[in-house]
């Protein structure tokens, strides 16, 4: 059975007998588990599972459900017994509560956002953005750069701000794509346009708690990691790389890269206990950076850059000291692996289309743009691929969620749900 994540919940009082009494009070209480916000857990694409399937039958893992929803590339989070994802319904922008169990809707709240004239909509005008679940409020910000507080079980707005016309915010062409961030009493954002690059909002009032210098815009979503014993939001905006300071938006460091490497889209990956990796397509490549701090400042220091992986869209996994990520962006695709030591790749291969990555249980579960959903193995000295099924029709942008043995992933319109447990898939062989 997965670890149970569940965020917000008060320490413990009263010492060892009350902490045992609570552990109880838990085991007692059915707990279906938790992805509460891009990335998962730990904002990382990983997850602590097992029980989980060591291949499939050849259509692919057991399916429990599968609905139709609007369009869009939003990720799935998963609170409780409800998932929560975004979706367009004509030119409207929807949140979704959708009930685990079986697929059936349990709230959805619309509010208008036509596409702007200017925007490029080959792609459709999103929601890209991801929701994010904490304590009894959801967040999220449309393609519109419109965002939303709203109540998790009654899908209720509570507070929202129009950041395009508040703060300048950009929706960068094709539709904002950022994921809020929780930190303390506060949700981040990333703003990137005319006045402000960063900003933070009380998450009870929906008050600006503050605002950060000025940035570009950007898809790659922040995180808050722990390094020389202080918090640092990391950036990823443009040609800039930085830290900021997520309690008062003040910049700890900076660093200007090519602008190659402007067009980044995939989120930072934290290597503890300083290091940071990300990585751009389009002609841009890998870079690790060292973050050190002397004579009461911070400095960020390439490490190497290597322009042979170049993750497009989807995310990147550390795993141990390597970097496992599928690069790519017009043209083939390549699953690779690179040393996070100096930056070579240690193998290339060529199975599966651009693809979004996620690691439960040893294995990587891989969802490539053309619908196929993998189950690999990784190391440093190659990939074996236990099982994989073409199971979405229309193109996977978006990464799958996993709680528990559950599995659920979406294209374009549709959404589903599967069971990757050993029981549910015996005897299977899905290669």
């Amino acid at each position: 059975m997965a670890k149970c994540w569940c965020p917000g919940r008060p320490p413990v009082q009263g010492g060892k007998r009350a902490a045992v009494g609570f552990c109880l009070l838990l085991a007692a209480i059915p707990c279906w588990g938790q992805w509460p916000q891009w990335g998962g857990p730990r904002r990382d694409f990983t997850c602590e599972a097992s029980g989980l399937a060591e291949t499939w039958p050849a259509d692919g893992p057991k399916k429990l459900w599968s609905r139709e929803i609007g369009a869009g590339h939003s990720a799935i989070v998963v609170d409780g017994e409800h998932l929560y994802t975004m979706c367009r319904r004509g030119e409207q922008d929807a949140v979704l509560a959708v009930r685990a169990a079986d697929g059936k809707t349990a709230w959805e709240t619309k509010y208008d956002a036509p596409p702007k004239e200017d925007m490029q909509l080959e792609f459709g005008p999103g929601p890209h953005s991801t929701p994010l679940v904490a304590d009894e409020r959801l967040f999220t910000v449309g393609g519109m750069v419109h965002f939303h507080c709203l109540d998790k079980q009654t899908g209720k707005i509570l507070w929202s701000h129009n950041l395009m016309e508040e703060l300048g915010a950009s929706h960068l062409n094709r539709g904002y794509g950022a994921s809020p961030l929780a930190f303390k009493d506060t949700v981040i954002v990333i703003v990137g346009g005319t006045e402000v690059g960063v900003a933070a909002f009380r998450q009870d009032t929906g008050e600006v708690a503050w605002k950060s210098e000025k940035f570009r815009g950007g898809y790659p979503s922040p995180m808050v990691v722990r390094i020389h014993d202080e918090d640092h939001l990391l950036l990823a905006l443009g040609a800039e790389r930085a830290g900021l300071d997520p309690a008062t938006g003040k910049t700890r460091w900076k660093a200007s890269v090519d602008k190659q490497l402007a067009g980044i889209m995939s989120s930072p990956v934290f290597v503890p206990p300083d290091r940071i990796f990300f990585s751009a397509a389009y002609g841009g490549g890998s870079q690790l950076f060292r973050v050190r701090f002397a004579d009461d400042a911070y400095t960020a220091e390439e490490l190497w850059h290597n322009t042979k992986m170049k993750v497009m869209y989807s995310d990147a996994i550390r795993i141990g000291d390597y970097i496992y990520g599928s690069s790519g962006d017009f043209g083939p695709a390549f699953l690779m692996a690179v040393s996070l030591e100096d930056g070579k790749v240690a193998w290339r291969d060529r199975s599966f289309g651009k693809a979004s990555l996620l690691y439960a249980d040893g294995k990587l579960i891989l969802l490539d743009e053309e619908g196929v959903l993998a189950l690999v193995s990784v190391s440093p000295e190659g990939v074996k691929i236990h099982a994989q099924a073409k199971l979405l029709e229309e193109k996977a942008f978006t990464v799958p969620t996993l709680v528990g043995t559950r599995l659920y992933l979406r294209d374009e319109h549709t959404l589903l749900a599967l069971d990757l447990g050993q029981a549910a898939n015996a005897g299977g062989a899905g290669s």
